[in-house]
């Protein structure tokens, strides 16, 4: 018990020093804590320090180069080193170069891919470097202790370290040396990418202004809600005559020529739909400030500026391009000669009123009679100004309200050549159009004067009315030119023809018969029939006439004077003709070997004046002689007088032609003409043929007989041979004998026939001579052979 509490005093002091102990460790700790935090508050004034001084250098607007050099110094500065460089990869040399360095050569590099750099290392970085990336730097840098890191992305690198060992520079680097660099390159990037943005959205906004104000065209900024003029440019200023700013705060609307509703409604729907992005552009006409009136093009076209959405109003001025769009319009349903309405505005006026109400209308085709003398004795220049004479003449002669070929206003159409068009509504009755051509045709009854010469014009008038469904105007005019052109066929004495459908039906006839007669030509359909020609004295056979007739399949024989007149307003008769002609020296060569005893045999074939006109006919008749081997002084060739007065010279020297070829010359339908008589010493025509019309009505007729008296003595004096067509009777062919006719055909003697028919009647058939007839030994009507 004596020793106790000793031993207490002991424990107490030695728990005491315990408690020193571990008082002292942590107060230790405490104090590596304080030295870590008061390490980590310094790097972190240190990194603060930086990024703010590279901070306010940005806000002092400094370049890149001022924050690039502060980057330099602040890190040396601040980690106590002697050298840094601030890196930039160059792409195309496959480099890093200097762009700011301290303690290292300005021009330094490193020649490295970027690949092989490493993001961030030191020279006592527990994770190595790449080997190339450190024997290039030792080989370049020369440091004895270094840090480096990369900004890959934005192609920044730093490099810092101490070149000279003076025993007082940092041995090691730790990591927040590592991140007071990183913290200052990534803020450095971040403000060079800064500063970049800001260069390009100082250039976009110059460059902007620069566009705004150099375009050619004038822009202005709309608000999309209001339809406000935010801004304009200075060409929209000068559009609109406003060199002041009262343009903006104006609206588009505001500006309108035409302010009624419908072209502010237009506009504020054009906003619409550029607003749903269909911007096509809208002619409208606008005002300027002194009000005269602009045709304008306007596009809107959305668009984004400083994040507000925005309208951007391009205006063209279209002014010019309007008033040469208004002279082509002209132009395009104008005649260019008289200025008058041409056929395209005619049918466009006629279309509207056929589609309009019903009301009865008339229109009126005028075709100039005989224009083409004026054109070829007095030239194109004088037939142009009688067309403008003519053209105001049928003008005065219009009643008050009548339109011709009009959009508005009374005018005259002229459909091309020498046609023109009138148009007459709101008729009271059919008459009144009749009325209205007879005006025309009495003003027009008195001469014209063009350059000195005194010119007549008559007209040929076709009219049609509307008293029938016309769907087309076309229809109406094509009716209208079948009128007329009955109307030119039955002469000048004719004032007009109102077109009857039958007229129509005719035509479709006609154009059924040529589709026909095409077809025919081309399946050998048209066959030569053969009428014999008799001597009348002898009462032998002289020859034939070839006649073609048609084996339609459907009608049967179709008589010449159905197609003939078709095929020469067709030419068809051209192929035609060429096919009778050849027939007929094929079938004269084999009658020539067949019928010796016959021969001399001639064969007459017809040449129409579409024929005379070819000029290889010489040619093809050569050609076609010698192909079938015929004997050219029996082929005879027959030419109407109608021929002989259109083209006397052309035919003159083409029959001189055929004489030379021995070919024997006819004229046909001889004293139907107005100078037959001449013709007998101008042209070497062989044979006459008196026509039927003098031959029928001679048993009734005294004068028919002192005619055909005449031509026999006549063509007998000057050495022709005379024919009379038309024989029908024998009391005819006993007369044309007396009268001293040489030859004779006619249904007397035989119809035309077929060539086997013909071959028979020159096996068997016999006409009693004239000193047989005589004597009582003519046939009987029932007797004489027909076929």
């Amino acid at each position: 018990m004596i020793g106790e509490p000793g031993n207490k005093r002991c424990q107490e002091a030695e728990c005491q020093r315990q408690r020193c102990k571990i008082l002292k460790a942590d107060l230790a700790a405490l104090q590596i804590e304080s030295g870590r935090l008061r390490q980590e508050l310094r790097h972190s004034q240190m990194i603060a320090q930086v990024v703010e001084a590279l901070h306010r250098l940005a806000d002092q607007r400094a370049t890149l180069g001022e924050l690039g050099e502060r980057l330099v110094d602040l890190l040396v500065n601040t980690l106590g080193l002697d050298s840094a460089a601030l890196l930039q990869w160059d792409a195309p040399r496959n480099r890093f170069g200097t762009l700011h360095g301290r303690g290292l050569p300005p021009d330094w590099t490193l020649d490295i891919p970027l690949t092989e750099v490493p993001q961030g290392c030191s020279s006592n970085s527990l994770e190595p470097a790449p080997p190339p990336f450190l024997n290039l730097l030792r080989q370049t840098a020369h440091l004895n202790r270094w840090i480096w890191t990369c900004h890959p992305r934005a192609g920044l690198a730093l490099l810092l370290g101490d070149a000279v060992d003076s025993g007082l520079n940092r041995i090691h680097f730790a990591a927040d040396d590592h991140r007071i660099i990183e913290t200052a390159l990534t803020v450095y990037a971040t403000l060079r990418h800064l500063n970049h943005a800001e260069t390009a959205l100082l250039h976009s906004e110059t460059s902007y202004q620069a566009l705004f104000d150099g375009t050619t065209d004038a822009l202005a900024v709309i608000d999309p809600d209001s339809g406000l003029i935010l801004d304009a440019n200075r060409q929209a200023r000068e559009f609109f005559g406003d060199p002041t700013a009262t343009l903006q705060r104006s609206s588009l609307e505001s500006w309108l020529f035409d302010r009624s509703l419908k072209w502010r409604d237009a506009l504020s729907w054009q906003r619409t739909r550029a607003l749903a992005g269909d911007f096509p552009p809208i002619e409208c006409q606008f005002r300027n400030v002194a009000g005269a009136a602009l045709w304008v093009e306007l596009h809107l076209k959305p668009v984004t500026l400083n994040a507000r959405f925005r309208l951007l109003a391009v205006l063209r001025d279209i002014s010019e391009h309007k008033r040469v769009e208004e002279r082509l319009l002209h132009h395009t349903f104008h005649d260019p000669l008289t200025d008058l309405p041409n056929r395209t505005m005619i049918l466009t006026r006629l279309q509207q009123a056929l589609d309009g109400p019903q009301r009865l209308l008339a229109v009126l085709l005028l075709d100039i009679n005989r224009f083409k003398v004026i054109n070829d004795s007095l030239g194109h220049e004088v037939g142009d100004r009688m067309l403008a004479a003519i053209g105001q003449q049928l003008q005065a002669s219009l009643r008050t309200g009548d339109t011709v070929a009009r959009l508005g206003g009374d005018t005259i159409a002229r459909l091309g050549g020498d046609e023109f068009l009138i148009l007459l509504e709101n008729l009271r009755q059919p008459g009144d159009a009749m009325l209205c051509a007879e005006r025309i045709h009495q003003g027009l009854s008195g001469p014209f004067d063009i350059d000195g010469h005194e010119i007549h014009a008559s007209v040929s008038i076709g009219i049609a009315l509307n008293n029938r469904h016309y769907p087309r105007a076309e229809d109406l005019l094509r009716d209208a030119d079948i009128a007329m052109h009955q109307a030119k066929a039955r002469g000048k004495d004719c004032l007009y023809v109102l077109f009857d459908p039958t007229m129509h039906d005719r035509i479709v006839r006609l154009m059924r018969m040529e589709h026909d007669l095409r077809r025919a030509l081309e399946r050998q359909e048209l066959v030569v029939f053969y009428q014999p020609i008799v001597n009348l004295t002898t009462g032998g056979i002289k020859g034939f006439e070839a006649l073609v007739r048609w084996r339609h399949p459907e009608r049967g024989l179709v008589p010449p004077g159905e197609f003939i007149p078709l095929a020469e307003d067709t030419l068809l008769i051209l192929p035609l003709g060429r096919q009778v002609l050849a027939e007929s020296c094929r079938r004269l060569a084999t009658w020539a070997r067949s019928y010796p005893e016959r021969m001399p045999l001639t064969i007459s074939v017809n040449l129409s004046s579409k024929q005379l006109g070819n000029a290889h006919l010489i040619q093809e008749i050569r050609q076609l002689l010698a192909d079938t081997g015929c004997d050219p002084a029996l082929l005879e060739l027959e030419i109407t007088e109608s021929v002989l007065i259109e083209n006397s010279e052309t035919v003159r020297a083409l029959m001189n032609d055929l004489r030379e070829l021995r070919i024997r010359l006819s004229l046909d339908d001889f004293g139907t003409g107005y100078s037959s008589l001449s013709y007998l010493h101008q042209f070497p025509f062989d044979t006459i043929k008196i026509d039927r019309a003098f031959i029928q009505p001679i048993d009734l007729s005294a004068s028919r007989l002192e005619i055909v008296r005449a031509i026999v003595a006549l063509a007998r004096a000057l050495g022709k041979t005379v024919v009379a067509e038309g024989l029908e009777t024998l009391e005819q062919v006993e007369r044309l004998t007396t009268l001293g006719c040489d030859l004779g055909q006619g249904y007397y003697f035989a119809r035309p026939m077929d060539a086997a028919a013909a071959e028979q009647f020159l096996n068997k058939a016999a006409f009693p001579s004239a000193a047989e007839r005589a004597m009582g030994l003519a046939a009987e009507s029932n007797e004489r052979p027909h076929h």
